[in-house]
């Protein structure tokens, strides 16, 4: 199962990376090693201008800072706006889904409002309890009379102790994955035939009817039958959703479920099949999160049906659908 959300986090991250010709590279790697090393204090310190903005040529940045806060509300637009000035295409710019801000604390115990990418940002709450230590990885976008314009990329926390049981060296249950990698979790049913539904309200993209079909990765087992759902939020945001090792690809009524179908959160796509397992992943699309290597274009180029595998799942445990979407939670 992928770790703590790392990997998501990760691509998540690579949408703002830096300037335009950093966001070609092909390889979906977040590169720590070229954030340096900054004293938040001394970023705090530097000049202000008493009136608009100084650009700061998106620096890279590693901070060290407490967490104060999960959620502020900042000036969107004034990121927006001189991300525009740096030369950041429209693109870029529509990719960088921030809504809110951070609270941090320096280590001289000054605090500072900073922008965040939703996507990391929902990983905060699970992994981070305010009043720890983490590290930032930001880029310095601008500088304003209230302070320095951070955005955040990616977060570390403090590595946990080693796991002391020995891994097994198995396959997940699903049979969709290896030991190594397994790009989802797996549902157990006691029964086969348990109807399976879909996690929010979305369309159907892709049906696989084939019980032996090895999808995505390449050399993993088999996923065999599933469905993939595409789900579309106001604020803009796009998930994909899938469904593997299903037995049945049916609705509630006993119909089968068709590709361009309407769906709304909790209706029945298919059903568990005999191995008793649902394989379930979540895959958001990122900028710089394409695989666009020979392999997967060699397999799935042609085939339009199969773009939501060109992103990286994140870990459906840790995902927000909510927060994701924008939707405010009943109290």
């Amino acid at each position: 199962m992928i770790g703590a959300g790392l990997k998501s986090r990760i691509a998540a991250a690579i949408i703002v990376a830096g300037l335009a010709t950093l966001l070609t590279a092909p390889a979906l790697a977040f590169d720590y090693a070229r954030y340096k090393e900054t004293d938040l204090d001394d970023v705090l310190a530097q000049p202000r201008p008493k009136t608009g903005f100084d650009l700061n040529g998106s620096k890279p940045l590693r901070l060290e800072v407490t967490l104060v806060s999960y959620e502020e509300t900042c000036a969107i637009q004034s990121l927006e706006s001189t991300m525009r000035m740096q030369g950041f295409t429209k693109e870029q710019i529509d990719g960088t889904q921030v809504s809110r801000c951070i609270k941090v604390r320096s280590a001289k115990g000054k605090e500072a409002i900073l922008y965040i990418q939703d996507v990391v940002r929902a990983f905060l709450p699970r992994e981070v309890p305010l009043g720890s230590r983490l590290t930032l990885f930001s880029i310095h976008v601008f500088t304003a009379h209230e302070g320095p314009g951070l955005l955040v990329n990616e977060f570390q926390t403090l590595k946990a102790a080693p796991a002391t049981a020995a891994k097994e060296a198995t396959e997940p249950p699903c049979g969709c994955g290896s030991a190594d990698f397994h790009p989802g979790v797996d549902m157990t049913s006691d029964k086969e035939g348990a109807p399976v539904a879909a996690m929010d309200d979305g369309v159907v993209i892709r049906i696989e009817p084939d019980d032996q079909a090895a999808v995505d990765a390449f050399n993993i087992g088999h996923c065999g039958r599933y469905v993939v759902v595409k789900h579309t939020y106001p604020n803009g945001h796009v998930v994909f959703s899938r469904y593997a090792q299903l037995g049945r690809i049916v609705g509630a009524d006993g119909r089968p479920v068709a590709i361009g179908a309407k769906i709304r959160k909790q209706d029945e796509i298919g059903e568990v099949g005999p191995r008793k397992v649902l394989h379930f992943e979540v895959r958001p699309p990122v900028i710089g999160g394409l695989k666009i290597d020979a392999a997967w274009q060699a397999r799935y180029g042609n085939d339009p049906s199969m773009d939501w595998s060109r992103y990286d799942p994140v870990n459906p445990q840790t995902f927000d659908a909510d927060l994701f979407a924008g939707r405010s939670r009943k109290p």
